[in-house]
């Protein structure tokens, strides 16, 4: 039997827990936060102060946007952070148009008009009902191999970076090695090994043991720069957005995918604080979803999706007391408006970054294996998820040159071996469907 709350949503809480529950959100907030625009700012070229007034702006808009829901939405205590889906899927165009000797400038700006074109896609989806229709296109399968294809596409991106190499650097540094594993395994052993709230916050032990552990071995190359005190999130941080069709198409497909993935972090809430979720909620959220994707274009940010975390914090602590938690989005808020706190997260050493990342990531690839797992894997499935893949990783390891004679933006799409592999994946899907019962 599932053991009673505490609080319930609508309880009052006294004085003070009060203060002791917000901060707790606060940290959760910080933990989930932070690590993640850090990564995708580096990739894209970033200076320390631009990814401080990139974080800024993430937090103020991960405070606006889970205020939103928790008002407007779903109503529940879950909060709205970057998505790793969208992360991975920056870094890679990132990387991909480093190798092609694309302008990270133009890829910043591209990625803004196709961020907002997604957002109100799903905008669009939610208020006319095709939303359940469109998503018939994301079976498990599809799902699994964009997610599959996107980490594996990192993988050489995070290795590269905990040990040291880049266009300068040929050889492993072995104190950057040391801080990546250092990193890495203690937040794998505080999520594997204890429990209760040490547990919950395990990403922040791990990067604040790598932090203190680079700094001792001089690898502390990002200092804190004290700026204005307080600063307005700017509008178009990067620039005028611009048009790129294989970035369009890229961030229109992160976000129908997460789009299935995040209905359950709804459902295994409500079912935390014992409730049913009506489709007249599930359309609000879903609108507000793509609301909060749109803002992220137009404040630059990483998009966010709802954590599935946030169900495990309401069960470990028992307490959804809505409260509590909207003093943490209003201190968000706050966040995103004094410069301090942002620039303070800018300065982590990269190798910390990159290794909290590899955790993530992680996580993200099993849920890719998840998805596979949800379907009964025989001739046709393997045909669908074997050409597919092979499609997509053998797209990975052409040379660039392969591509050279083609326009920029075919190009972009074509040497994109997670977009030709999830193409490959829905148009297979639909052909092999009607004659499954002869290919299996």
């Amino acid at each position: 039997m599932k053991e009673k709350l505490k609080y319930g949503l609508e309880d009052h809480v006294p004085k003070g827990e009060f203060f002791v529950y917000t901060l707790q959100h606060i940290i959760y907030f910080a933990a989930g936060t932070v690590v993640l625009p850090i990564a995708v700012g580096i990739h894209l070229g970033l200076e320390q102060i631009q990814i401080a007034e990139l974080l800024q702006r993430t937090f103020f808009l991960c405070g606006v946007t889970t205020l939103l829901q928790i008002k407007l939405g779903h109503l529940y205590p879950i909060i709205d952070g970057p998505a790793g889906l969208w992360a991975s899927m920056m870094i890679v165009m990132a990387v991909s148009t480093a190798d092609m000797g694309g302008q990270m400038g133009d890829l910043r700006r591209n990625l803004e008009l196709g961020i907002l074109i997604a957002g109100t896609i799903i905008m669009v989806l939610a208020a006319t009902g095709l939303m359940l229709k469109l998503s018939r296109l994301f079976t498990p399968i599809v799902n699994g191999l964009i997610i599959t294809l996107m980490v594996l596409q990192m993988s050489a991106t995070f290795m590269k970076g905990g040990l040291g190499i880049d266009d300068e650097v040929q050889e492993i540094e072995v104190k950057k090695l040391i801080v990546f594993m250092a990193t890495m395994l203690t937040i794998i052993f505080v999520s594997v090994y204890l429990k209760g709230f040490i547990q919950s916050i395990a990403t922040l032990v791990g990067v604040t043991l790598g932090w203190i552990l680079a700094i001792l071995l001089g690898l502390s190359e990002n200092k804190m720069t004290i700026g204005a005190l307080a600063r307005a999130p700017e509008l178009f941080a990067f620039g005028a957005p611009s048009f790129n069709p294989g970035v369009v198409i890229s961030c229109v497909l992160s976000a129908l995918v997460l789009l299935s993935m995040s209905f359950a972090s709804l459902f295994s809430m409500a079912e935390a604080v014992g409730e049913q979720v009506s489709k007249g909620k599930l359309s609000k959220t879903v609108f507000l979803h793509g609301l909060s994707t749109l803002l992220s274009g137009l404040f630059s940010v990483v998009p966010f999706m709802p954590f599935v975390s946030s169900t495990g914090v309401v069960l470990m602590t028992r307490v959804a007391a809505r409260k509590p938690f909207m003093a943490a989005c209003l201190c968000m808020v706050l966040f995103g408006v004094f410069s301090p706190v942002a620039e303070f997260f800018a300065s982590m050493p990269h190798t910390v970054a990159y290794a909290t990342s590899m955790v993530v990531f992680s996580l993200i690839f099993g849920q890719g294996l998840k998805e596979f797992k949800k379907v009964t894997i025989e001739n046709r499935e393997s045909y669908v998820i074997g050409i597919s893949m092979l499609c997509g990783m053998g797209v990975m390891f052409l040379p660039d040159s392969v591509f050279s004679v083609l326009p920029q933006s075919i190009r972009f799409i074509l040497s994109n071996g997670l977009v030709v592999g999830t193409v490959m994946a829905m148009i297979l899907e639909q052909i092999f469907r009607k004659g499954s019962d002869k290919l299996s």
